[in-house]
């Protein structure tokens, strides 16, 4: 059975929210540098065997859609101290206000030369729908989690096998404020994207339901780890069973292709690399796959999984880093307390990587010379910026500010949406979630499939 929702008896011993936070913020941390990892370095080396950067494929960005939830349960729960309708209408604008404000940022740097696929304006939807969901009681959310983990993938696949006979090899649009009047644009970010909206609702239902817990037990947090493991072992055994015993022959004759030793066949490819999203809908073998970013209910739930065991080890080490001295975990911690800011930071640079004139830098000629420039500028930037500034981002404080000011009017003049709080104890994570990791677009092309036989 799940963990019990927390309780509010102030009796009830907890511990600081300083150490809870820690590891939430290592948590983003940890999804940053994955994020930027696949951004950056190759998923598969000159022999075709995939490289230890494969393994974060899908999972970075599970886990940062899943800390959206519990950042959207963390930053409206003093408005919805308010009683009556005024709370529950001042959490959700500050939720639609936050959302758009997120989606023109990604807008924006979908202008980028990045090559990358920027998931801005999906998480900026995530928070404007969020609200639908903000009075479901804890135990509806987990079972909406999963039941939408279970049904959207199929649901998906029908509605486009019906539009489209087979796989279309159509380009993936990266939104940007040039291609907000396509057609292609709205569709590949509710459909057909690399973050479809249609699947990825699940991720903040499944965050939020975990926000709802009280995880200041020891014995709940090992709990989480557990589960979290099982389920990641459950998907993924799952699916190579049903691929062993009939999909893959099912698949491989589709393409007229036959497995050879070394030599990898379309359907290798998208099974190791991924499905820019959803698979093709040419065979419902395909919802069978586990591959990163298919958007299959083995994909989702094992990304799930690896997200809920690496949140309860975070949860697990807040508290014992929290009493060390901060140099020990600050050089994540610090990056990922401001993840919007961090992640327009790495954008831009990849952006300035593909300038003609800093590829003709010696130092910065491999793609892990590159990786580490981002790392290292991510990291001071964050060292710098709380240690000198704000514990907040420049980005996150833009956005805090424009949510209290909402909220404010909701409320009324004389309410504070705080709910008395002080400021440090209203400090809840930051409030977007990075975007995830393999999202790179430079060829914004699917995996093409072979000729037909």
């Amino acid at each position: 059975m799940p963990p019990t929702p927390a309780s509010h008896d102030p009796q009830t011993p907890r511990p600081p929210l300083r150490a809870r936070i820690l590891g939430i913020d290592i948590a983003r941390g940890l999804a940053l540098f994955g994020m930027m990892a696949t951004h950056v370095l190759p998923r598969m080396d000159e022999t075709g065997d995939l490289t230890a950067v494969a393994l974060l494929q899908g999972r970075a960005s599970a886990l940062f859609a899943i800390l959206a939830g519990f950042s959207i349960i963390l930053s409206t729960r003093s408005a919805l101290a308010h009683t009556g309708g005024r709370g529950w209408a001042a959490a959700s604008a500050g939720l639609v206000i936050r959302g758009a404000l997120i989606a023109l940022i990604g807008f924006a740097l979908g202008e980028l030369p990045s090559g990358i696929a920027i998931i801005l304006v999906n998480y900026g939807v995530l928070f404007v729908i969020a609200p639908l969901f903000l009075r479901l009681p804890t135990w509806l959310l987990g079972v909406s989690a999963w039941a939408w983990f279970l049904v959207t993938p199929q649901l998906s696949h029908a509605i486009r096998s019906s539009v489209d006979s087979g796989f279309a090899d159509s380009g993936l649009t990266v939104p940007a404020f040039s291609n907000m009047h396509m057609a292609d644009t709205w569709v590949g970010l509710f459909l057909t994207g690399y973050y479809p909206l249609l699947q990825w609702v699940g991720y903040i239902l499944l965050g939020m339901w975990l926000a709802r817990i009280d995880w200041s037990d020891l014995h709940r947090r090992i709990t989480l780890l557990i589960a979290g493991g099982a389920l990641t072992t459950l998907a993924l055994s799952a699916s190579a069973l049903l691929m062993n015993m009939r999909g893959r022959w099912e698949l491989d004759s589709l393409y007229g292709e036959e497995s050879v030793t070394g030599v990898h066949t379309y359907v290798d490819r998208v099974i190791m690399l991924g499905a820019y999203g959803v698979t093709p809908a040419d065979s419902p073998w395909w919802l069978v796959t586990a591959g990163p970013h298919s958007g299959t209910t083995f994909d989702l739930v094992q990304t799930a999984g690896v997200a809920m065991a690496v949140l309860a080890l975070c949860l697990l080490l807040g508290p014992l880093l929290g009493r060390g001295p901060a140099l020990v975990h600050a050089w994540l911690s610090r990056p990922g307390s401001m993840p919007l800011s961090m992640y327009t930071l790495h954008i831009c640079l990849l952006a300035l990587g593909e300038m003609t004139a800093l590829r003709t830098v010696p130092w910065l000629d491999t793609q892990t010379e590159w990786f580490w420039v981002n790392v290292v500028a991510v990291i001071v930037a964050g060292l710098v910026w709380t240690g000198l500034v704000s514990r907040r981002g420049p980005l996150e404080a833009v956005l805090t500010a424009a949510v209290r000011a909402v909220q404010r009017s909701v409320l009324g003049d004389g309410l504070d949406p705080s709910g008395g709080q002080t400021p440090a104890d209203d400090r809840s994570p930051p409030d977007c979630q990075n975007p995830p990791d393999g999202a790179r677009v430079s060829g914004p092309r699917r995996p093409q499939p072979p000729p037909s036989a």
